[in-house]
């Protein structure tokens, strides 16, 4: 039994001290910046869709369209934005992500903006939704779209 933890143990220092290199290039890991986002997922059409708009409609789109929506909120009230679907499957890419003034209680306007580009990765329809409110408690608002994808 000693004798099996043993080989256990060290084949495991071996392994994990090794690394396997999938994330270095030419030895250097590469900084976040460089990274190539358009190697990923289905090449962009070049179309980006604002759906800010929107809410609780629909539209239809293409493998590679970019859907833009900026959604606002109170600064300073510790409530934010989140997900909540798709949480599953292929059918989006988060392309970018920006949310300014979240924190702050001098925001313009007393509100923070909250803005996604998100790349449609398949074919389908499906609904993103994304509500709004403090951690932990029922959503005070919310924001719905339908995707058809062809």
């Amino acid at each position: 039994m000693k004798k099996l933890i043993f080989i256990f143990t060290v084949g495991f220092l071996v392994f994990s001290l090794s690394g396997c290199g999938c994330s270095k290039k030419n030895g250097d890991a590469l900084p976040a910046d460089t990274w190539n986002y358009e190697a990923y997922g289905v090449k962009e059409t070049g179309l980006v869709i604002d759906i800010t708009e929107m809410n609780q409609q629909s539209a239809t789109t293409t493998p590679g369209d970019v859907l833009y929506l900026k959604l606002t909120g109170e600064a300073g009230s510790k409530k934010q934005w989140s997900v909540v679907s798709p949480t599953s499957g292929d059918y989006i890419m988060l392309k970018d992500h920006k949310v300014n003034g979240l924190g702050s209680t001098d925001a313009e306007d007393g509100q923070f903006t909250d803005e996604w580009w998100l790349k449609i990765e398949n074919q389908g329809e499906f609904e993103i939704k994304f509500n709004y409110g403090a951690a932990g408690k029922e959503a005070e608002d919310s924001f719905s779209f339908i995707v058809v994808s062809q």
